[in-house]
């Protein structure tokens, strides 16, 4: 990926952060709404490799926790770690129309409730952390449905290109 795709799409996952964090927080689900930035974010990683994938993670997950109350740097790490796993299979499997965004999404976002799970449990006082629960479930339904239309939208705007070398 040049780097001005790149730049491109770290800004259309910023949008998205920005839409997850403002605008979809008024069409929730029990109070819960789709991570299309993780979406972006596993997308743009498979296309581009490990280094742009836990850079573009890095910055949407610090800009998700200047937008959140959470702490600092808390998504920064997490999807850091899952832009890396993702890069990390770039040219591996061939992606398809439907299964494969929609098995990427699932796998991502077990990363991401495993990983707030285990970083709850080493640093949360209190131990009222309800992992893989009701919220969860209808994430992860709502992501795994919306993960076809947002790799196709993505495949359409063209901002990667398989044969660019990894790093910077």
């Amino acid at each position: 990926m040049r780097r001005n795709n790149f730049l491109f799409g770290l800004i259309i996952t910023v949008l998205f952060v920005v839409i997850q964090s403002t605008l979809l927080q008024k069409i929730s689900v029990y109070g819960v709404v789709p991570d299309i930035a993780l979406i972006m974010i596993v997308f743009i990683s498979n296309s581009c490799g490990a280094m742009k994938g836990q850079m573009l993670g890095f910055i949407a997950g610090l800009i998700q926790d200047f937008l959140s109350a959470g702490p600092l740097g808390f998504n920064a790490l997490v999807r850091t770690v899952v832009g890396f796993f993702f890069g990390r299979m770039k040219g591996k499997l061939f992606l398809d129309s439907i299964l494969l965004p929609v098995l990427f999404i699932i796998v991502a976002s077990l990363i991401k409730e495993a990983m707030t799970a285990l970083i709850g449990l080493i640093f949360m006082a209190e131990s009222n952390l309800i992992v893989f629960g009701r919220d969860f479930l209808i994430e992860l339904g709502m992501n795994a449905f919306l993960a076809p239309f947002c790799f196709a939208l993505l495949k359409l705007l063209k901002i990667y290109r398989y044969n660019d070398k990894d790093g910077y």
